[in-house]
């Protein structure tokens, strides 16, 4: 077909040509916007989102909890979820003093720090959510026993919703000796 090695190079050179003259560039890459992800629940009144990257599981409240003895009113006993005893407390008993009432979209937050599963009752699961990081705000609004585990909140449409630390919760002595 082709008698000379030049003609050949020649031509691939004019397709080489031709295809970058008619080739479409890939599109832009815009940056990301950085994203937070997080589960949004009540404790009694107040808005709370914990990160998702520090939950392992969402429950129902489980009905195999058993009672244990001694214990503070916020330690209400312990669940067998598929082979492993985990302790569950109420969230809001523990933080605020006052039980949680329990309904049907009260869920158990199950969280593992170093190793150790806990879960934690709160009264009702409002979902997840991405939020943008731009998003965030150091003034979150919380006082009291609760705001040693809270750094930071987001700003969701003038509702600020502050961002509970379960591993902050978890670290703290108060919370790791449920014993009367």
């Amino acid at each position: 077909m082709f008698d000379d090695p030049e003609e050949l190079v020649q031509l691939l050179q004019v397709i080489e040509h031709r295809s970058r003259e008619f080739a479409r560039g890939l599109p832009q890459q815009e940056q990301a916007e950085a994203q937070w992800e997080g589960v949004m629940f009540f404790v009694g009144e107040q808005r709370l989102v914990a990160p998702l990257d520090e939950i392992k599981e969402i429950l129902n409240y489980p009905s195999n909890i058993t009672p244990v003895p001694a214990t503070k009113p916020w330690m209400l006993g312990v669940a067998n979820v598929r082979g492993n005893l985990i302790p569950v407390i109420d969230l809001q008993s523990y933080l605020v003093g006052n039980k949680t009432e329990r309904s049907r979209r009260s869920r158990v937050l199950v969280f593992a720090h170093h190793d150790v599963f806990t879960g934690v009752l709160v009264g009702e699961m409002v979902g997840m959510r991405h939020f943008s990081e731009t998003m965030a705000i150091a003034n979150h609004g919380v006082v009291g026993r609760m705001e040693k585990y809270v750094r930071l909140g987001f700003d969701l449409d003038g509702e600020i919703w502050p961002v509970l630390s379960l591993f902050s919760l978890a670290q703290d002595p108060a919370f790791q000796v449920a014993a009367v």
